[in-house]
Order: structure tokens, then C-alpha cells, then sequence
């Protein structure tokens, strides 16, 4: 009689275990839920790789909670409004803090002057970035001044001032916007302009050299480096970028420059 009794014992003690367990994973799944950050309309998403996601409007909860958002490459629109569910916005977002995180913790140490602890060696970027970190140690959150009216002549300062405009749209006055932001520029050179003509490919049809500017504008091909400060209430962020960008005047008669390129991101020490 005990052999017989001690199987059966002992699938209800693996039964009973089994439960318990998925009781215990189904609680932290419900508490993760209500603790997960919730989106705001109108802040600005950071997804990597130069893209950030604007919120216009979310809905639903739960695994069926969605928001609507546009997509831009650095500072140009990239997207049409589509909507997106949260748990990818949220994924895309912690990859993006977790490797801030990353880049502070190993950023060097400063020397103690009390122990006359020796400096450790920085890291190759941050030796590469060394002149630049000179030259930025205090941000500037002047605006580049310029003519930047439709009857303004093409320029350096005005290029500088509409790419500085194009950043500076973030500071909205929401609650996760910066309250300054800042442009110093590095390196800027502006190559010939061209005409944006249209071409016609046998296999495509008619297409524009840049899709983005009317047909025949002038486009003032630029290629900038520069540092960008976001300045918040506990801290400011820095980081440098590169990229190329096309000038023009646009269907309205506007100037405006947008990225021609993919930017290239090093994130800074933090101020």
C-alpha cells in the first residue's frame, strides 16, 4: 500500500508546485503592467539609431495599449502618424537608456586629491573627443544669429541657424523636454549647389534628385559637426553629431535644412 501511495503523492506535490509557480508569474506580470511608465502626448521618444518617436496620442491598455507617433531622423520628419504598440516604444526606449547608463559608468574617474589616487587611462573615444570636450565645457543656448526671412541670401549662419531651429523644436514646454537646448558647431563646410532636376529611370519612371525639395530649387549641399546640449533641471546632456544636409527654399518659399544622411551619435560625458 505505501508504494502505491507515495507516486501519487508525489504528483501532487509537483502539481501543487507547478501552480504556485504560475500564480507567483502571473502576479508579477499584472504588477509589471501597472508599474510600466505610461506615454505621454507630445514628449519625444528616443529609438536609436538617430530615430526619435514623437507621441500624438496613445490608447488602450494592457497588451493591446498602442499610440499613435511620428518617426524622425534626427531632426527630420521621417513618417507619416502610424500607430505603434507600447511594449515595442518602450523596449526601443530602455535600449537607448540602458547604454547612456553604460557610457556614464565608464567614463573616468577623477583623481583624488586627497589619496593622490592615480588617474586611470580614458577609454579611446573619450580620448578622441578630448578637444571637443574643451571646447564645450560650458554650453552656449544662444540661437545662431541670422536673416532667416524668404528674402534672405544663402549663407553659412543662416544654414546654421535653420539646423539649430530643427533641434530646438523640442523645447516645447512639456514635461520630459528640455528647458534650454544649444547648438555649438565644430566643423561646417558647404559644398557647390546644385539644381534638383528631375531624372527619368527606365525601370522607376520620374523621380526627383531630392525628393524633399520642389523640382529646379537650388540645393546647398552642407556637412556639419556639432555639439548638441539639452539642459535639464537635474543635468545636461551633450552629445556630438555628424551628418550631411541639404539647404533649400521649400514649396513655400522658406528656407529650411534637413539631414541628407544618417547621423553619426557619440554620446558625451554629461554636464
Amino acid at each position: 500500500m505505501t508504494k502505491r501511495t507515495e507516486p501519487r503523492l508525489l504528483s501532487l506535490c509537483v502539481v501543487t508546485v507547478f501552480a504556485m509557480l504560475g500564480l507567483s508569474l502571473l502576479t508579477q506580470h499584472s504588477l509589471a503592467q501597472t508599474q510600466q511608465r505610461k506615454f505621454k502626448p507630445g514628449e519625444m521618444v528616443e529609438t536609436g539609431g538617430g530615430m526619435t518617436a514623437r507621441i500624438l496620442r496613445c490608447r488602450g491598455t494592457g497588451n493591446d495599449e498602442e499610440c499613435e507617433i511620428q518617426y524622425y531622423r534626427g531632426d527630420v520628419l521621417e513618417s507619416v502618424p502610424r500607430w505603434e504598440n507600447t511594449y515595442f516604444l518602450r523596449s526601443a526606449e530602455e535600449r537607448v537608456l540602458g547604454y547612456k547608463r553604460q557610457q556614464a559608468a565608464e567614463q573616468p574617474k577623477i583623481q583624488n586629491a586627497d589619496t593622490g589616487e592615480p588617474r586611470p587611462n580614458p577609454p579611446t573615444e573619450a580620448k578622441e573627443t578630448q578637444a571637443n570636450e574643451k571646447t564645450v565645457a560650458d554650453c552656449s543656448f544662444s540661437a545662431p544669429l541670422a536673416d532667416t526671412s524668404k528674402t534672405a541670401k544663402p549663407s553659412e549662419q543662416l544654414f546654421k541657424r535653420k539646423i539649430y531651429d530643427n533641434y530646438h523644436v523640442i523645447v516645447n514646454g512639456t514635461g520630459s523636454a528640455p528647458l534650454k537646448l544649444g547648438v555649438i558647431f565644430l566643423s561646417f563646410q558647404m559644398s557647390k549647389p546644385f539644381t534638383n532636376i528631375v531624372r527619368v529611370d527606365p525601370g522607376v519612371g520620374a523621380y526627383r534628385i531630392n525628393d524633399a525639395a520642389p523640382v529646379n530649387a537650388t540645393i546647398y549641399p552642407v556637412k556639419s559637426e556639432h555639439i548638441v546640449c539639452e539642459e535639464y533641471r537635474d543635468r545636461t546632456l551633450r552629445k556630438r553629431v555628424e551628418n550631411k544636409y541639404a539647404c533649400f527654399k521649400n514649396r513655400d518659399g522658406e528656407w529650411s535644412c534637413g539631414a541628407d544622411g544618417i547621423p553619426k551619435i557619440t554620446q558625451l560625458k554629461p554636464l
